[in-house]
């Protein structure tokens, strides 16, 4: 595992290292645009897990997410990325807007035409199928926040000035916070940071990765990032560090909820996109925040 893990790093962080400083805004966009479809579909059929063991539907007759989400689910995230891309806060809030409204007509087409009666779960009770319906699209409104929305971040980011290396700076946090939490928990963990959703973390796997992220993002800013003092610095580095473990436990809570281990398959020894961008997502809200409001 832990081969595959650096073997999979080992090809793809040239590759994103190069479309940040070489690149152009909108191969950036694109490529954040193709993350996001993918994290979609990930967190979709988390989703269909989740609502199949909430509604009791047996395994063999699993209901799906309808196709009108998932066509909506897709379109709004291609949608609110390009806003992003054009650096348009108020064209990302509006698209959001629309896809609400957009499931609230999924809701009238899908829940309109549900008949009474359906297939009895085990325990002979029917399941409410319209009630499947409702979670579906709540949770995709959920999903548009928590996956387009928070991506659309780093896009606006990027636009700015210094900002490949501001989106080096906070990859860097976050991967120095996963891997402090890793060894110090490993080493040194003993009090359960929340044992119902991730029993292996630590609250000292924690505080260590918040060490080392403000270590590295302290000496980061050194160098690269002139606009940020060294005391404000050491601040963001915690901060989104807080903001990444946060994103991690948030996706272990879909992952168990969905009864799944990990959320996908595509990077080998890291598993889905949820699996490698929950802390990044978390974080590149504040990244905005400090850079635009408070630097």
């Amino acid at each position: 595992m832990l081969l595959k893990r650096w073997l999979t790093a080992i090809v793809l962080i040239p590759v994103l290292l190069l479309i940040l400083l070489k690149g152009s805004p909108l191969v950036f966009a694109l490529l954040i645009v193709l993350v996001s479809i993918i994290g979609m579909s990930e967190y979709l059929s988390i989703l269909s897990s989740q609502l199949n063991i909430l509604t009791g539907y047996p395994t063999a007759s699993a209901r799906p997410i309808p196709l009108k989400v998932k066509a909506v689910a897709y379109t709004a995230s291609i949608l609110i990325i390009f806003a992003a891309y054009l650096d348009s806060p108020a064209m990302m809030l509006s698209l959001t807007a629309l896809n609400v409204i957009a499931m609230a007509l999924v809701v009238f087409m899908e829940f309109g035409r549900e008949r009474p009666g359906g297939i009895p779960n085990k325990s002979g009770s029917v399941p409410n199928r319209g009630g499947s319906v409702l979670g579906a699209v709540s949770a995709e409104i959920q999903g548009i926040l928590y996956i387009p929305l928070f991506l659309s971040f780093l896009v606006m980011i990027r636009n700015m000035e210094n900002g490949a290396h501001w989106i080096i700076w906070l990859w860097l946090i976050i991967g120095l916070s996963d891997t402090g939490a890793y060894y110090v928990g490993t080493y040194f963990g003993k009090t359960r940071l929340s044992p119902h959703i991730s029993p292996n973390k630590s609250l000292e796997g924690a505080m260590g990765g918040l060490g080392a992220s403000a270590l590295v993002g302290g000496v980061y800013s050194i160098v690269f990032i002139d606009e940020a003092s060294f005391i404000l610095s050491i601040l963001f580095s915690v901060t989104a560090a807080a903001a990444g473990q946060l994103g991690d436990l948030f996706e272990s809570a879909l992952k168990r909820a969905g009864g799944i281990k990990d959320s996908g398959t595509i990077l080998p020894g890291h598993g889905g996109i949820l699996d490698r961008f929950d802390g990044l997502m978390f974080a590149a809200p504040v990244a905005y925040i400090f850079k635009v409001f408070l630097l």
